[in-house]
């Protein structure tokens, strides 16, 4: 027979609880803790102005006194306006429009000028008087 040593105890140590304790407080931390986004300045960054390409063209309209419309000092018909528009815009970006009528020109003449002009560009357009 053997003998049996009476202060020999199998001790075993039950992890579980200990587990349970930590991954709680894992989940309490991660809970409260607050996430802060960096905060970075805004910036407004200027565009760059490329340099365009065409250059900029100005036409300059001329009613006389006798109805006669000028295009850059050069005596035009007064149905092909937005044809010499076009021949202008192919030179370069039309970026305004001068339009001088004399103080005998007639009323009509005018209108059909700005309506052929606005027909064809959206650019502005300034009038004034000859003399």
């Amino acid at each position: 027979m053997t003998k049996q040593n009476p202060h020999t105890q199998n001790a075993e140590v039950d992890m579980n609880p200990m587990l349970d304790i930590v991954f709680i407080l894992l989940i309490f931390f991660i809970v409260t803790t607050s996430f802060n986004r960096p905060t970075a300045l805004d910036l407004n960054r200027v565009k760059e102005n490329k340099p365009s390409l065409s250059q900029t063209v100005t036409p300059q309209f001329q009613i006389t006194n006798d109805n006669q419309i000028l295009l850059n000092n050069k005596v035009i018909d007064a149905q092909s306006i937005a044809i010499n528009l076009a021949r202008l815009d192919a030179n370069g970006e039309i970026t305004a429009i001068s339009v001088a009528a004399d103080k005998e020109s007639t009323h009509n003449t005018l209108v059909h000028l700005l309506n052929e002009i606005k027909g064809y560009t959206s650019a502005p357009v300034s009038l004034g008087n000859l003399r």
